[in-house]
């Protein structure tokens, strides 16, 4: 009756070590994503971040300067599909 007892005090003594170690493993990970989240949280503060989001955003300028879009050019027409054959590019609009 000694041993059994021991044995389970021992199981139950084992089974609290592997949760201790699931739930510091969990606390470990949220306080990682709680700093990041602080330092994203502190970017979005600074002023490079609001002039970031005022220019590319919303289009703005500071004084004294101009704005200027630059529109990409136009996409090259797709080349023909040389595994055709004429006919096929005849009759199949290519």
């Amino acid at each position: 009756m000694l041993l059994s007892g021991g044995n389970t005090l021992l199981h139950h003594s084992y089974r609290l070590v592997n949760d201790e170690n699931r739930l510091q493993e969990g606390v470990d990970m949220l306080e990682q994503q709680r700093e990041q989240l602080i330092q994203i949280r502190d970017y979005l503060l600074t002023d490079e971040y609001v002039e970031f989001m005022a220019r590319r955003v919303f289009g703005l300028v500071k004084p004294g300067e101009r704005l200027v879009i630059v529109e990409a050019p136009a996409p090259e027409p797709a080349p023909e599909r040389s595994d055709l054959t004429w006919w096929q590019r005849l009759f199949s609009g290519q």
